[in-house]
């Protein structure tokens, strides 16, 4: 949870046995528009994403922690939490949401700090049992984050954008193989990884991108002053203009998000 990870297999989930996708549509028309920092500004999309595997034993009874509920929570989403009784599904909710949230704030904004009590998660119900939600994350005053979930019998994915709405956005997720990815990965891509996770989450990711016509691009992960910047889509080594990506995995599971601008945004 919270990771960068990848990959779907034999085991993904989804009509006809591939790995569960969408196309985001939702989100779209959801979207605030807000001002995007210096750092990126030939991207007018910012994504984020956070997946959590719901049978994974560091995931239950999280809950059940008041103190922790404290340090990560509102009172008024703890109040929510309690008053729906909506257990560790509510929490993954709530949490999956400012996990997404920084992970595309944090392009627009490189020095914000991750600070989840200070955020507000409006949702209207944490409870399971809808396919699809939709909500909205409160980072300050300027930024508010459009969020929306997907869920299935052993996972939780959250979406976020941030920004004018794409043309596009993809998104899926997908059993870790029990087999490495057979995708090729650059020196400059492996570079950005080691983990077996992070090998299968790029290799969905670059599955989304030629969903979308972009084929022969690396995902590069880079440094800078000792900090490691998000994973990025390039052609030899050249960040892609208007594709915004994001990875993440957790337990049993991977996914990926791609955000492809529309043509006439420069």
């Amino acid at each position: 949870m919270g990771s960068q990870r990848s990959a779907p297999c034999a085991r993904s989930f989804g009509a006809g046995g591939g790995p569960h996708q969408g196309d985001g549509s939702g989100l779209l028309q959801r979207a605030r528009q807000r001002p995007i920092g210096a750092a990126r500004r030939s991207v007018k999309s910012f994504v984020g994403n956070d997946l959590i595997d719901l049978d994974a034993a560091h995931n239950r009874g999280r809950s059940q922690q008041p103190r922790f509920l404290q340090k990560i929570f509102s009172v008024a989403e703890c109040a929510q939490l309690a008053d729906q009784n909506a257990g560790d599904f509510g929490f993954a909710l709530l949490w999956s949401a400012k996990e997404a949230a920084y992970k595309a704030a944090k392009k627009a904004q490189p020095h914000l700090v991750f600070a989840p009590r200070r955020w507000s998660v409006s949702i209207e119900s944490l409870l399971p049992g809808l396919a699809d939600r939709h909500g909205r994350v409160q980072i300050d005053e300027q930024t508010q984050v459009a969020v929306q979930w997907q869920s299935a019998a052993h996972w939780l994915h959250c979406i976020a954008l941030l920004g004018t709405p794409s043309a596009r956005i993809e998104h899926a997720v997908a059993a870790l193989p029990t087999t490495p990815p057979a995708a090729n990965f650059s020196a400059r891509e492996r570079a950005g990884f080691s983990r077996p996770e992070s090998a299968a989450v790029r290799s969905l990711a670059k599955q989304l991108l030629q969903r979308c016509g972009i084929d022969e691009v690396e995902i590069l992960r880079d440094s800078e002053a000792g900090l490691r910047l998000p994973p990025r889509a390039a052609v030899n080594g050249v960040a892609l203009a208007g594709v915004d990506l994001s990875l993440s995995h957790d337990g049993a599971y991977v996914a990926a998000v791609i955000a492809i601008a529309a043509r006439d945004q420069p």
